[in-house]
């Protein structure tokens, strides 16, 4: 047994006398010609080794090296490529023995990459490109002189033919201070990290290690600034890992954005398990302020294929000047998951809270083709558009500095319209609906409103819009094309059954015709310029009313008082300024900013109206005439019966402004009309009475005898009598 020992330790001690005397009597720094040399020859770059090297063997065996360079060609900003203040790296000896590889701590402090792009293209990497293509053609690679070998370990670790797999630990990484800087002169970019620290702490295979860094960084105008630690666990096999207790940290400036506090937080991440996330935003962007925050369970697949986010919540809200409404507060729970495979974006919203407005839908996105496909289906239980408008308008005042009405008034005049910026609707593929079950929008009550439409590659198609109103309903069609600078539209609209008294009370503050309105538009349009557009509007509008009444004038009265007149007494006072029908109908045409139509008819049973004329909706002023036929009693129209005036035409002018237009009866011409029919009624009355004397001289004078003659002279008489009295 004592013979087997001293056996044994001989080589041992052959081995432990030789390292000490390699480490004794050969000094590293020796080799350093031969390591600058092997240095050039692989990469082409120059390497200057200023700090020592030293090594170490038992019982680890270890390497350092000091302050260290690698040398740039001529012509670029700096002189080094990379240089290092110093670098060290060790592994435990004894453990070997026991397919154990203890690396110790790996540091590496004060390193410097420096990258260039010049102007012509050439770079400061192109040396070790060159190299390595050299190397290829000569056949001076290191791998071109040595023969492949079969891989001795497998991916798990373990060495073929050996049961165990190594064990592999390291106790810890450590970067301080580290820079790189990535400068571009030919596309004029600079990006530079510096402060770059990161360290990771006792490292195992299926155990739980430590990693934190802090960054700092530079991108042309922007700043940022990042910090953060986690625990990570890898299997041997590198195929499973999870993450615990990750949070991290960042900051972001540029000329318009300023994200003073970017927070990522994650509680556990494991494949295919559903993970708790947070993430918070706060800062400014784009002259707006946000204060965001998300939490939500995120689940990633293992192969990275797939990513959930299940009841992801957004809170917070978002103010600044830019915006239409300030501020904004969002309330938004829902799901959404990407398959990364097929760009494909789901997202269910169980709700979206923006103020006082609540949606709820569905949205997908389909990534893959050149312009993004995007389809929604929105619902929301109610949205008023006045009070929207009424807090942007609010919201305009208190922010905007207050002018004189001069000043205002000036600037007004020196306006110029364009026309809206369509062309983003260039660079889309959206097929959206909106349903609403009430909808305030220009004081008008509507209901089950439902919106469907697609915005493709400049085209706005409304495909339908349908709501009900008023006891009635409204459908809708049209399209925008913009794919040109000045956009064209068509609409198609019909409405059926609206009650429409309460309908222009609501929208323009008109009562002026009550009554059960059918209206059909087909129009057409050029601009979106307010007054070009009326200016280019055109075409034709078919109104049905029934059962209804116009206000403002009562046509009843104003024949009694035109009866009066002819009569000689005094009209009745008008107690109420209103005409019943039973049908109203007309036929606009709209161009050029006037809207004229020629065949307005009213049907009561006291009247037939019959009208023509032309609104301007440019000046929105109105020039109508209406001449009024009494064909009825005027019983229940408030007054007494009367035939005087049956059958005579009363022309009533409507003329001035659409909100105080001037109603004024054409007397002369009625009195005109009332002249006629009773010179009319005078000559019949003579002709009567003269033809009457006629045919009794006729019958003394012949007696009675031969009626036939008698007859033919009466015949004659009556005729001579008839053009006598034309």
């Amino acid at each position: 047994m004592k013979k087997i020992l001293i056996i044994i330790s001989i080589p041992i001690a052959a081995i432990l006398i030789a390292i000490l005397a390699l480490v004794l009597f050969v000094n590293p720094n020796q080799f350093k010609p031969l390591i600058i040399e092997q240095a050039k020859a692989q990469t082409g770059f120059d390497l200057v080794i200023d700090g020592d090297i030293s090594w170490s063997f038992f019982p680890h065996i270890g390497f350092s090296i000091g302050k260290t360079q690698v040398l740039n060609p001529n012509g670029f900003k700096q002189d080094q490529v990379v240089k290092i203040d110093d670098a060290a790296l060790d592994i435990s000896v004894l453990p070997l023995l026991e397919r154990k590889l203890d690396i110790g701590n790996v540091t590496l402090n004060g390193a410097d990459i420096f990258i260039q792009t010049l102007k012509d293209g050439r770079s400061n990497l192109d040396l070790v490109k060159q190299s390595v293509e050299e190397n290829a053609i000569n056949g001076t690679s290191p791998d071109a002189s040595v023969p492949a070998q079969p891989d001795s370990t497998s991916v798990s670790g373990t060495s073929e033919g050996l049961d165990s797999p190594w064990q592999v630990s390291l106790a810890g990484i450590t970067v301080n201070n580290a820079k790189l800087q990535m400068l571009d002169d030919k596309n004029g970019s600079d990006l530079s990290l510096s402060d770059v620290n990161f360290a990771l702490s006792e490292f195992k295979f299926n155990e739980w290690s430590k990693a934190e860094f802090n960054i700092k960084g530079k991108n042309n105008q922007q700043i940022f600034s990042a910090a953060g630690d986690t625990e990570f666990k890898v299997s041997t096999d590198l195929k499973d890992y999870e993450l615990q207790k990750t949070q991290i940290e960042a900051k972001f400036k540029d000329v318009s954005t300023n994200i003073e506090k970017l927070t990522f937080n994650l509680d556990t991440f494991k494949s295919d398990y559903a993970n708790n996330m947070e993430v918070g935003i706060k800062g400014q962007v784009a002259n707006m302020n946000i204060d965001l925050n998300q939490t939500a369970l995120l689940t990633v697949n293992k192969e990275i294929s797939s990513v959930r986010l299940d009841n992801m919540t957004v809170k917070g809200k978002i103010d600044g000047k830019a915006l239409p409404l300030s501020p904004i507060a969002i309330d938004m729970v829902s799901n959404v998951s990407f398959d990364l495979t097929k760009q494909y974006l789901n997202i269910a919203l169980k709700k979206l809270g923006i103020n006082e407005l609540v949606f709820d839908g569905s949205s997908q996105v389909s990534l893959a083709s050149t312009i993004p496909k995007v389809e929604f289906d929105l619902h929301s239980p109610e949205i008023n558009v006045d009070a929207l408008l009424k807090q942007m308008d609010s919201g305009k005042s208190s922010s905007e500095p207050k002018s004189t009405g001069k000043v205002t008034a000036k600037t007004d005049s020196n306006t110029v319209q364009n026309e809206p910026d369509l062309t983003v609707t260039r660079t889309l593929d959206v097929k959206g609906k909106i349903s609403i079950d009430k909808l305030t929008a220009s004081n008008a009550k509507m209901q089950n409103v439902v919106t469907q439409f697609t915005v493709n590659r400049g085209v706005i198609d409304l495909q339908r819009l349908a709501a009900n109103l008023y006891d009635g309903s409204v459908s809708a069609k049209a399209r925008i094309d913009a794919r040109k600078n000045i956009p064209t539209y068509t609409l198609g609209s019909e409405v059926k059954g609206v009650k429409v008294q309460p309908l222009l009370k609501d929208i323009a503050d008109m009562d002026f015709v009550s009554g059960t309105g059918n209206i059909k538009a087909d129009l057409t349009g050029r601009s979106l310029i307010t007054d070009k557009a009326k200016q280019n509007l055109a075409g034709v509008i078919n109104i049905n009313f029934a059962d209804g009444s116009l206000y403002g004038v009562n046509v009843a009265h104003e024949i009694r008082a035109v009866q009066a007149i002819f009569n000689g007494k005094k009209a009745e006072a008008d107690t109420v300024k209103k005409t019943d029908f039973s049908a109203l109908t007309t036929t606009m045409n709209l161009s050029k900013g006037v809207m004229k139509t020629n065949n307005l008819a009213l049907q009561s049973p006291l009247l037939r109206i019959l009208g023509n004329g032309e609104a301007n909706y440019v000046n929105e002023t109105v020039d109508f005439l209406v001449k009024t036929s009494i064909v009825g009693t005027l019983k229940g129209q408030g007054g007494k019966d009367t035939n005087d005036l049956k059958d005579i035409t009363l022309p009533i002018s409507i003329k001035g402004s659409w909100t105080e237009p001037k109603i004024r009866p054409d007397l002369n011409a009625a009195l005109d009309e009332q002249t006629k029919q009773k010179a009319k009624e005078k000559i019949d009355e003579a002709k009567g009475k003269a033809k009457k004397e006629v045919d009794r001289s006729i019958d003394k004078l012949l007696g009675g005898k031969d009626s036939d003659k008698n007859d033919d002279v009466k015949k004659a008489a009556g005729d001579l009598l008839n053009n006598l009295f034309k």
